[in-house]
């Protein structure tokens, strides 16, 4: 996670992480409770990658090695309303998001529905360290077959899709408000041949309380399991400030 520290023109976000954009939505959706998500970019170069095993205490067997992003430091400048919050949040993100486009070796795109913005990725470096365009995992198709079920069945069955299509073990979605698990609402749903984003918009918006979601998964290693998870987070407020 980052920080907000003051300007004399406003704010500065920074960030200084593995997952900067990632960092980013956190940093803003906590301290502003906006709706912002991220979702990670395929990470395939060795470059990308920093083998942390020296500061693991434990791994799960002799002679595993951990890889995470690299990273590295992002900082944007904004400009605050009256009420110490973001006068213009969509310009924020896009700045985020231009931000990141110079200064590392991927690309995102901003996206938004209307209750939430997400940072989606578009594209990659391969093995070789070529850019390459990289649909982002929510972007794959998902169908579901129609049922009442609770929404973290649903939920479940996006993320099984996700797992059959692209090989990796995809989990979601880990939340709780007051200790009850999120998605125990039971109601009819259905997909059809539809994104997995819009499949999990349609899944939050089933619930009670309003959410921010974190997708990321682990660095592509030959030989290796790779793990997807979809964190939710709970906001506070019911309205939508967008």
């Amino acid at each position: 996670m980052g920080r907000i520290e003051p300007t004399p023109s406003g704010a500065k976000l920074i960030v200084d992480s593995p997952r900067p954009v990632d960092s980013a939505a956190l940093t803003l959706a906590q301290r502003y409770d906006l709706s912002i998500n991220s979702e990670d970019p395929q990470y395939r170069f060795a470059s990308d990658m920093k083998d942390v095993t020296a500061t693991v205490v434990r791994t799960l067997r002799p002679g595993l090695r951990v890889f995470i992003p690299r990273g590295g430091k992002l900082e944007v400048e904004f400009a605050l309303n009256s009420a110490a919050a973001p006068q213009n949040v969509r310009q924020l993100l896009e700045d985020v998001v231009a931000t990141a486009n110079r200064r590392f070796p991927f690309a995102y795109r901003l996206i938004g529905d209307g209750d939430s913005l997400t940072f989606v990725p578009t594209a990659t470096r391969n093995a070789e360290g070529r850019i390459m365009p990289a649909p982002a995992l929510l972007d794959l198709k998902v169908s579901i077959q129609a049922g009442t079920r609770p929404v973290y069945e649903s939920a479940k069955l996006m993320a099984d899709a996700l797992s059959t299509q692209t090989g990796f073990h995809v989990s979601c979605c880990q939340a709780a408000i007051a200790g009850i698990p999120w998605g125990m609402e039971a109601v009819p749903f259905e997909a059809h041949d539809e994104p997995a984003r819009s499949v999990l918009t349609r899944l939050i918006h089933a619930t009670r309380g309003r959410y921010f979601y974190l997708q990321r998964c682990d660095p592509i290693v030959p030989g290796r399991d790779t793990w997807c998870f979809i964190n939710l987070s709970p906001l506070a407020r019911d309205r939508s400030p967008f």
